[in-house]
């Protein structure tokens, strides 16, 4: 292995290491601009690796090998330019997305981005030395093509610092940058390969192939890497709100927009002007957690409280709330003491639950309208309403001596029902009877008044006849088994012979 192949596989293992390095540090700290520089560095192995390959190929193989060889890398080239267009459309599509991104351990992957430039600035410096000292214009070409990946790395590091200094946008712009050079590099790769593909006798003698020189000096490279990243700068200005989604534009932190509607928009570029993009047709949960509670009547309660909002105010909801959750989840169990507070324990455990969840939602709207958040109250539900485990076997016990008093009610009810209809039928009975008895001895009375009447009359006109005949009727009452005798009163009683037989003779 000569001085250039010894080169250039060192610089492939030193790329591969990179790449590993800035997708690890990618997913370490969320950002897009380094995971774009890794797949810029993936083009930079490619390439390192197409010389590589013809480098020892025409070092070894024969002419007929070197020519199927070629082709193969130039097919295998156009392919991976391809993909190469493919992932820069991803890398524009994650950056011009109206989603933030928070970076995380921005220091230390700061401190790694920074060590893949020095690497990046060493390995161009060496390619390009190598490749003079040994007239290699591929050498000298993939040396430019380090440098590129170099710039890129300085812009992504730019972004990096940037989100320390409160300009998070910075990233986004700094992958688009990356995107660009990405883009320009497939297309490099794309037409040379095309051309050596379509007119082989282009290609050079000794088996080093055609690369575009990037020698970008002086002021050449300076308004080429300007341009680029001007433009890239003012495209980062761009924003994608989603069709649930609404936006607040600021301008130096004043509301110039506070209802950006769903579409494609443009505002000034940071730092002049900033999007805030939130959700605002999505309706949120929240919930308070058990809640171990005093009732009116001094008892214990477990409650938990259900709260589903949404953004109505972009505005307000931007400005005035740093987090929402933790307001809404604090003013629910406030609203939620108070209510239970007010309240016994036999409400709050059967019919009163629907009742304390309009009062707990009224509660909330009115707190968050009067600090001016921009949230509606969409419902609030009461997912938990039971007694303490360490009370609830008592709490049993009340429940069972309360239905048993339902069960007693009951038929004590049934019992009631039951006899004042019989004892109401007894009296109007008794009621009908005395009436009847009383009518009876009136009757009575009156009959007997007027056969006395009767007979005092008989008596006055016939004394002795109506003596007579009370005596007989006292004396048949008297003797009501007694067989009478009647005789005249001139008959002596002593001489007298009386012949009785039978009935007739009685008679």
């Amino acid at each position: 292995m000569g001085r250039k192949e010894r080169t250039i596989f060192i610089t492939i293992i030193a790329n591969i290491i990179l790449i590993i390095l800035r997708f690890f540090l990618a997913n370490l700290s969320g950002s897009i601009g380094l995971a774009a520089n890794a797949w810029h560095s993936f083009t930079d192995v490619f390439v390192s690796s197409v010389v590589f390959s013809g480098l020892m190929i025409a070092k070894h193989a024969g002419n007929r090998l070197k020519i199927a060889t070629k082709k193969a890398e130039h097919i295998l080239a156009i392919f991976v330019s391809v993909f190469i267009f493919y992932m820069g459309l991803e890398i524009l599509s994650d950056a011009l997305s109206g989603e933030k991104t928070d970076l995380r351990y921005v220091p230390f992957v700061a401190a790694g981005a920074f060590f893949g430039v020095a690497i990046n600035y060493f390995m161009a410096r060496y390619k390009i030395y190598v490749g003079q000292q040994t007239n290699s214009q591929s050498l000298i070409a993939d040396g430019y093509h380090s440098k590129m990946d170099m710039y890129c790395s300085i812009a992504v590091l730019v972004g990096l610092l940037g989100s320390l200094f409160g300009m998070p946008s910075l990233d986004k712009l700094a992958a688009i940058v990356a995107m660009v050079l990405l883009m320009i590099s497939g297309y490099e790769i794309l037409t040379s390969n095309l051309r050596m593909l379509l007119h082989p006798d282009e290609d050079t003698a000794g088996g080093e192939h055609v690369h575009h020189n990037h020698g970008y000096g002086g002021k050449k490279l300076a308004i080429s890497t300007g341009a680029l990243l001007l433009g890239a700068y003012l495209l980062s200005g761009v924003c994608i709100v989603q069709w649930d989604e609404s936006g607040v534009v600021q301008r130096f932190g004043n509301v110039v927009n506070a209802s950006v509607q769903p579409g494609i928009h443009y505002r000034l570029p940071a730092p002049f002007e900033s999007v805030t993009l939130v959700n605002a047709e999505n309706v949120e949960k929240i919930e308070t957690g058990t809640q171990e509670l005093l009732t009116g009547d001094t008892n214990l309660v477990n409650i938990n409280l259900s709260v589903h909002y949404k953004i109505k105010n972009s505005a307000d909801y931007i400005l005035n709330i740093s987090d929402s959750d933790t307001l809404i989840q604090s003013s629910a169990v406030t609203s939620i003491r108070r209510i239970v507070g007010e309240r016994k324990i036999d409400d709050i455990l059967t019919e009163g639950k629907s009742s304390i969840e309009a009062d707990a939602q009224q509660d909330l709207q009115n707190a968050m309208d009067v600090n001016g958040t921009g949230i509606e109250i969409v419902s609030v539900q009461l997912v938990e309403a039971a007694p303490p485990q360490a009370v609830l076997a008592s709490f049993q016990d009340l429940a069972s001596a309360r239905q048993d008093q339902s069960i007693y009610i009951n038929e004590a009810l049934a019992y009631q029902n039951t006899i004042i209809p019989q004892a109401n039928a007894d009296a109007y009975q008794q009621v009908a009877e005395a009436e009847s008895y009383k009518q009876e001895k009136i009757s009575t009375a009156q009959g007997d008044a007027t056969l006395f009447a009767q007979r005092q009359e008989a008596y006055s006109t016939s004394k002795r006849v109506t003596e007579f005949r009370l005596y007989m009727e006292a004396m048949d009452e008297i003797l009501p088994n007694v067989q009478k005798i009647l005789l005249g009163g001139n008959v002596n009683i002593n001489n007298a012979d009386l012949w009785i037989s039978g009935k007739k003779a009685a008679e």
